[in-house]
């Protein structure tokens, strides 16, 4: 794969639109889209094996969404994020699934307490990401937006389409484990919290 990227870049250069310096930026942009690329084909796969293809997407897309904003718990290393995403989403998934007593009330019930620990902690910054002050104060708000569109969602989804509601809802509750797996983290490496 990483001939087929190379050789792009050389094309890229001959052509002029990018120039010997930007090398290994492009070679990194193209490594971290092929990485998501996977990650979304593999979960889309997921989906489609659990006969859930449309939970899927409305869980990648709500998850996908709130973390970017939010940000969270980062894995060491690609292969380790990608058995940790492959596994929220089959438990997410499998949750979605199941019928369980009262499952809308515990669903609702770790929704909110996932958002509060959204709302109070996002936005969460990783050694790939540091914010400066203004960029923090910007992406809180546009964190704490999108948290509200979401539970806006899905509440109002249960009265459509209760499957896709606890896909939304489920995809608050993820990022809110990965706010709370960041910070106690964070806590034991004994670094300074928000």
């Amino acid at each position: 794969m990483e001939k087929l990227f190379q050789k792009i870049v050389v094309i890229l250069e001959k052509n002029g639109n990018i120039s010997n310096e930007d090398r290994e930026v492009y070679l990194f942009a193209l490594h971290t889209a092929m990485i998501y690329l996977i990650n979304i084909v593999c979960s889309i796969v997921i989906g489609i094996l659990m006969g859930m293809p449309l939970d899927c997407i409305i869980f990648l897309i709500a998850f996908i969404l709130l973390r970017q904003e939010a940000g969270g718990y980062h894995a060491p290393g690609y292969k380790t994020c990608f058995l940790f995403s492959c596994i929220v989403l089959v438990l997410a998934l499998l949750w979605v699934k199941l019928k369980v007593p009262f499952q809308t009330w515990i669903t609702m019930g770790l929704m909110l307490l996932a958002s509060g620990v959204i709302y109070v902690n996002a936005p969460l910054e990783s050694e790939n990401k540091v914010l400066g002050s203004e960029q923090k104060a910007k992406i809180k708000i546009q964190a704490r937006q999108m948290l509200a569109v979401e539970m806006i969602a899905g509440i109002l989804l249960l009265f459509v389409d209760v499957r896709a509601a606890y896909a939304v809802c489920s995809a608050i509750i993820w990022c809110g484990l990965g706010c709370v797996l960041w910070l106690l983290q964070n806590w034991m490496r004994g670094k300074h919290i928000n």
